[in-house]
């Protein structure tokens, strides 16, 4: 009979748990090193998050906090622009009405609009400015109309002043300027325009202008122009 050696069989099976348990026991370590890598990698990504989270919610506030101050001062500025401009259009209104109560037909100066003048030889008048350079001019186009059943020889004069009621302008309506017709009569019905510039006396802005409008008659010539009708020339 053959004799099996019980104690080297059994040293090997010993041997061979011991090494399957190391085994499993460097496997659970490196396992557990990594667990713990990843949850310091985690905890430090959530720190790294937290504080941009903060350092985010800080500037939002700040941003907001500053936002609203900026508002809250533009409100207040926007207040007392609008009282100053409330007072300033008072004072203005007040201006306007002692000057023209002091120079009775006195209009307020509009560039580039058709104002219509209270005279029933003039339809409306417009101003414009131009600039050329440094320099400044102004000019005038002045409608004229006759509605009566006569012949007319009106004469216009235009004064501008300035924001405080001081004459600095003068234009004489010359009714040959933009007609070339030579003579200074409207006949009845008749509506003619006039352009010039103003001739400044003092080199300031306008504010006001006054139109005096007069008429000279010709009792000579309408008296001819009645009998002869349309035979003679005006």
């Amino acid at each position: 009979m053959q004799t099996v050696n019980t104690t080297s069989t059994s040293g090997i099976k010993t041997g061979n748990a011991t090494s399957r348990h190391s085994r499993r026991s460097r496997s659970s370590h490196r396992y557990e090193a990594r667990i713990s890598r990843y949850k310091y990698l985690l905890a430090g990504i959530s720190i790294l998050f937290l504080l941009i989270y903060i350092f985010t919610w800080f500037y939002v506030a700040r941003k907001s906090a500053e936002t609203e101050q900026a508002l809250l001062e533009f409100r207040i500025q926007e207040k007392t622009l609008n009282t100053t401009n409330s007072e300033l259009e008072t004072v203005r209104n007040e201006r306007d009405a002692l000057v023209q109560g002091r120079i009775p037909g006195l209009m307020p100066l509009a560039y580039d609009e058709t104002i219509t003048a209270d005279n029933k030889y003039i339809r409306n008048i417009v101003f414009t400015m131009v600039t050329t350079g440094n320099k400044e001019t102004y000019e005038y186009r002045l409608v004229m109309h006759n509605d009566t059943l006569s012949v007319i020889h009106p004469k216009v004069e235009i004064l501008l002043f300035n924001d405080i009621g001081i004459q600095i302008g003068l234009a004489q309506v010359e009714h040959t300027a933009s007609t070339g017709t030579g003579r200074s009569s409207l006949d009845p019905g008749e509506v003619r325009s006039y352009t010039a510039t103003i001739n400044l006396i003092r080199d300031e802005e306008p504010h006001y202008f006054l139109l005096v409008v007069s008429e000279t008659r010709q009792a000579s010539a309408d008296k001819m122009r009645e009998q002869l009708g349309d035979v003679i020339s005006p």
